[in-house]
């Protein structure tokens, strides 16, 4: 008799769980001198433990026991069952991705000015905006540590690893950029592309998934033709989990009251692909007005939802809708094709389906 399968949601949130204890173990039980001196050096003089912990490590929980989905870690974890790995031997490895995109969720807040991260207050308004630079910076490199320690693994597989990190941290500084510009006004709202956004999206979002696909691909030891194919398949998760999170920010849903309230991409002067649609869409006075709301920056209820009412009177949040299943299904045909049948594999299409349709 067949057994039920779990529920998808079930299945990444008990996955995560256990990806929550890795990251807690690293952040507490390893705060020794001793590990220090391990991960850090030894110079011959004394570290500062009470410092340590007041600006990195208290922090670093405050951040992570807030939650979050850690969709880059399990998504991970996933491909290497599906490739025949036992995924659970090589936990710490998933941590790459997922403490650094934590770092990227604290430059965010900064550069985007938002007081609030999943509820909660956050880390710059919390613990000041030196705290929070500097620890984003950590998270930037610490996971990196787990690769190059671990006796699991060869130099030549540290190496590929390594090369991909560098280049995908690369290309996010580069989609930051770009988005930053965007939302500072540096460049207008209603010359920005389609093409010009999604790479954006790619950079800025699409990496980090993408990352989280070649690094299981290689420690798995697919070949390039595959690990491309999954860097591939990953990334475009990570730009159609961008396009979800762009609609949920525009709407009344879960995640929008998490973050502040339906709209706060208006106040932001946000480009996302649903202004881009609109401005190609709308008749001249409703794009000048868009317009001119994002470059406001404003917080007034009044003119967020007049934003929101344009945005939705050129129907952008359905053809934004279109696009995320049509990307996810170009990029799934090459996976589907390389790797054999499994549960493992069926999984990785289940998450990919629950995320691009998720309310939060």
């Amino acid at each position: 008799m067949e057994t039920e399968r779990e529920p998808i949601a079930d299945y990444i949130k008990r996955r995560a769980e256990k990806v929550n204890v890795k990251i807690n173990r690293y952040l507490t039980d390893k705060s020794s001198v001793r590990y220090l001196e391990t991960l850090l050096g030894r110079s011959g003089y004394s570290y500062d433990r009470r410092a340590i912990e007041k600006a990195v490590l208290e922090p670093s929980r405050y951040l992570f026991g807030r939650g979050g989905k850690r969709v880059r870690a399990v998504l991970m974890l996933t491909i290497m069952d599906a490739l025949g790995k036992d995924s659970e031997e090589f936990i710490e490895f998933s941590l790459i991705p997922e403490v650094i995109h934590n770092g990227t969720l604290i430059h965010d807040d900064i550069e985007d000015a938002s007081d609030m991260r999943r509820g909660a207050e956050s880390i710059h308004v919390k613990y000041g905006l030196d705290v929070a630079l500097n620890l984003g910076d950590f998270m930037f490199f610490f996971p990196v540590i787990a690769l190059l320690d671990s006796k699991k693994t060869g130099r030549d597989q540290k190496m590929k690893v390594l090369e991909i990190y560098q280049r995908e941290m690369l290309r996010l500084s580069i989609g930051q950029a770009t988005d930053i510009a965007w939302h500072n006004n540096s460049i207008t709202a209603d010359s920005v592309s389609e093409p010009q956004y999604l790479e954006m999206a790619y950079l800025k979002t699409g990496v980090l998934t993408g990352m989280a696909a070649k690094i299981a691909g290689v420690l798995c030891g697919a070949d390039d033709q595959l690990i491309e194919a999954l860097g591939k398949f990953g990334a475009t998760l990570g730009v159609a989990f961008q396009l979800q999170d762009d609609i949920l920010n525009m709407s009344e849903s879960r995640l929008s009251d998490l973050k502040g309230g339906a709209g706060e991409d208006v106040t932001e002067g946000k480009v996302t692909l649903l202004t881009v649609k609109t401005f190609e869409t709308a008749e001249k006075g409703d794009r000048d007005r868009l317009k001119a709301i994002l470059e406001m920056h404003t917080k007034d209820p009044g003119a967020i939802d007049e934003a929101r009412s344009i945005i939705r009177k050129y129907n952008a949040e359905e053809y934004v809708r279109q696009l995320q299943l049509d990307l996810m299904k170009n990029a799934w045909e090459s996976v589907d094709r390389l790797v054999k049948d499994s549960e493992a594999k069926t999984r990785l299409k289940e998450m990919a389906d629950f995320l691009i349709n998720r309310t939060v």
